[in-house]
Parts: structure tokens; sequence; C-alpha cells
């Protein structure tokens, strides 16, 4: 990331919402895609390791 850009929690959570809204429709039942949710976010974490 450059010198003076941030993440602004708020607008990426608002984003990724977004994206979710977006491809939620591919699912069809809830669990899936919450579980699909709970997945991306895991990936998109700071968290040092990362598995299924």
């Amino acid at each position: 990331m450059a010198a003076g850009q941030s993440v602004v929690p708020d607008r990426w959570r608002a984003m990724f919402d977004q994206v979710m809204a977006r491809i939620a429709g591919r699912f069809g039942r809830m669990e899936p895609r919450m579980t699909a949710r709970a997945y991306l976010l895991g990936l998109l974490s700071g968290a040092e390791r990362k598995n299924c």
C-alpha cells in the first residue's frame, strides 16, 4: 500500500457485502452462502496461516 493510504473498515465491509450480494444467487441455500462468506473473509484476513 502506498504511503498515506489506508483502508477504511466500514467502506471495505460495505464493498465486500456488495461483492457477496452479486454472487449470492450462485448458492441455492443460505448455509453454503454463509460458509463461502466466512471462507473468503478468512482468506482476506491478516492471519499468518490459512487453510480450509
